[in-house]
């Protein structure tokens, strides 16, 4: 008899903390991170078109292309290379920007700050874009605020330091 209470309190305080346990709450030992919740792209909010965001990412590729190829070319001086950087850039705004509205770039540039911001800071430092530690008039991106990696998708850019006059 005594054998059968004892087997009876232990069963009853076992069952007691598994019931106590599951609810307060506690994790699992392996917890399975929650889902993120998926975000319309920047450039489908602003009403633009997949392809025309890969046409502004082929320019932004073509222009990094470029801007590497100054940076190796050993016959320029660093003002020299500043110099084409910068029309490099200028010209590959240009052509980005003549893809779209002004609405629709506005729309654009808004959405990603506000993503930007939300995310963690300091992606871009700034810099000489040829690898030195030079002030630069702006990141090596064609398009600030433009089409980052996937067409897909958007990414947190650099915002926009150089000034048109």
């Amino acid at each position: 008899m005594r054998r059968s209470s004892c087997l009876a309190i232990l069963s009853f305080f076992l069952a007691f903390s598994v019931i106590v346990s599951a609810q307060s709450g506690n994790p699992p030992a392996s917890p399975v991170p929650p889902p993120r919740a998926h975000q319309e792209p920047c450039w489908r909010q602003a009403g633009l078109d997949r392809s025309v965001m890969e046409q502004r990412r082929s320019i932004e590729l073509e222009a990094h292309s470029q801007v590497k190829a100054v940076c190796e070319n050993s016959s320029l001086t660093p003002p020299q290379k500043h110099q084409q950087i910068r029309e490099i850039r200028q010209a590959a705004k240009q052509k980005s920007d003549a893809l779209i509205t002004a609405d629709q770039r506005s729309a654009l540039q808004s959405c990603q700050q506000a993503r930007t911001e939300y995310r963690a800071e300091g992606a871009h430092h700034g810099g000489d874009p040829c690898g030195g530690h030079e002030a630069d008039s702006g990141p090596v991106s064609a398009e600030p605020g433009g089409p980052a990696g996937k067409a897909g998708g958007s990414s947190p850019q650099a915002p926009e330091n150089n000034k048109q006059n």
